[in-house]
């Protein structure tokens, strides 16, 4: 099982949180850096190679820097779990 661990008071920016994720998975090179392309390479490329739990630790922090794209994010994250079994979405 593959874990990526997002921590919310380390993500000041979108920027910040794009660059996390990079470090994190392995995104392709022509990845957006959008909540739309986050989606399709989790679907496509991420999780047919095998599981992945993401997890956020701090999420109170990660909304008070982002607002409402940390809750986007989110919903995102939500949206691809129930369409692939093979992502859990942990929030803390």
């Amino acid at each position: 099982m593959r874990y990526v661990i997002l921590t919310g008071a380390a993500v000041e920016n979108r920027r910040d949180l794009y660059d996390a994720l990079e470090a994190h998975m392995e995104l392709p090179d022509y990845f957006g850096r959008n909540l739309d392309a986050l989606h399709d390479v989790l679907l496509h490329e991420i999780l047919p190679a095998g599981p992945l739990t993401f997890e956020i630790e701090d999420y109170d922090a990660l909304h008070d820097h982002l607002g409402e794209y940390a809750t986007g994010l989110c919903h995102m994250l939500r949206d691809v779990q129930r369409e692939d079994d093979r992502l859990t979405v942990v929030l803390r």
